[in-house]
């Protein structure tokens, strides 16, 4: 127990100045924009259910994204508890339903096999964090291939479907957003590449949407992918010669 509790100590004072700083700011942008502009940034507002699961969502997004930054496993205890187990609620309850099956067979499964496979690689000198590496060019040249291949495939079947809209720009907005799943779960920091691409793509769809608003919160999010890409390439510079698996 004094050792669970020593872990937690010392898990709370890493955090940083700005890493702080990021989330009083980004958390009280998110509360006021629910608060003034709750038709722009929530899913939906005409159901209490719905209101609040996606208050809830939005908020622990950016704690997702730091604990990521973090190095830290927490990450998909909150992804899978306060983004997707909420995010599945909306889907299901505004009839989602192709959005609902991709929560439930693959971001939830992701979420539990990485926090199991994170578990198994901390850091030698620091537990909270987790052991990262970089993948080999040949990995990558196969990942954006395979990226491009789904999102040609998917974009093509998905403008067979009446009334779809923006159909390329979703199905590489998926995919690239898939492959960031999977390379979080490998601990490869070129997810943060992957994770940046998404934003991009997400602030497109949002612009041609016409939710402007949306636009604040995401550009939050990229500066912390930017700060998040950093920490990692100077943990994984700095382990170089190490035989991390």
């Amino acid at each position: 127990m004094e050792n669970r509790m020593a872990r937690v100590k010392s898990f709370l004072k890493s955090f940083t100045p700005y890493q702080i700083t990021y989330l009083v700011v980004v958390c009280a942008l998110t509360f006021g924009f629910v608060i003034f502009f709750p038709d722009l940034v929530l899913d939906s507002t005409e159901s209490t259910l719905v209101t609040v699961c996606s208050v809830i969502t939005v908020i622990a997004n950016p704690v997702c994204e730091l604990l990521i930054s973090k190095q830290s496993k927490l990450n998909f205890v909150v992804d899978f508890f306060f983004i997707e187990l909420t995010y599945l609620v909306i889907a299901l309850t505004l009839g989602w339903y192709t959005l609902a099956l991709t929560v439930v067979f693959f971001w939830m499964p992701i979420d539990v096999i990485s926090y199991v496979r994170w578990s198994k690689h901390p850091d030698e000198e620091d537990e909270n964090l987790t052991q990262v590496k970089r993948l080999k060019p040949a990995q990558a040249v196969m990942i954006v291939g395979l990226i491009v291949v789904f999102g040609l495939v998917a974009g093509y079947g998905m403008q067979h479907i009446p009334g779809a809209e923006d159909s390329y720009l979703e199905s590489f907005a998926s995919a690239v957003g898939m492959a960031n799943g999977v390379l979080l779960l490998l601990r490869y920091s070129e997810q943060w590449f992957a994770w940046f691409i998404t934003t991009i793509l997400y602030v497109f769809m949002d612009i041609s949407a016409g939710a402007y608003i949306l636009l604040i919160t995401e550009a939050a999010m990229l500066v912390n992918t930017v700060y998040g890409f950093v920490k990692w390439l100077i943990y994984t510079k700095k382990h170089a010669g190490e035989n991390i698996k």
